[in-house]
């Protein structure tokens, strides 16, 4: 594993583990979960979670706390590796966006909603 692979991947795991989900109550991470295989909620090219289609108020709640938290991860990261919030959620996006399953949502840069086939997902340049 190359170098800056190895400090990928640590990136990766501290966003996952600090970003939110882990932390969530196990009804919120249930309810996110179930909005996400559903389509409701997905992957954004930004590192963020996204609505393709209206959620309840309590979902979106519920996201925006998810959100609120890797914002924060993604700032101490970007501090600590000397670089910017925002290189950093896109290199989780990265991440994200390869785990979104079949049947699930997720958003390229241009905005789009689409639900992913059997095929990966087109990766953005920046990955």
């Amino acid at each position: 594993m190359t170098k800056r692979n190895k400090s990928l991947a640590a990136i990766f795991a501290t966003a996952a583990i600090v970003g939110g989900l882990a932390t969530m109550a196990p009804a919120q991470n249930s309810a996110v979960s179930q909005a996400i295989s559903q389509g409701i909620v997905g992957e954004t090219a930004s590192g963020y979670l996204g609505f393709a289609q209206t959620p309840s108020a309590e979902l979106r709640a519920q996201v925006d706390a998810i959100n609120l938290g890797r914002r924060s991860a993604f700032s101490d990261l970007a501090q600590q590796r000397g670089t910017t919030r925002q290189q950093v959620a896109e290199e989780t996006a990265c991440n994200r966006l390869s785990s979104v399953s079949p049947g699930q949502a997720y958003q390229l840069r241009d905005g789009v909603w689409r639900t992913r086939g059997s095929a990966p997902i087109p990766t953005p340049d920046y990955c």
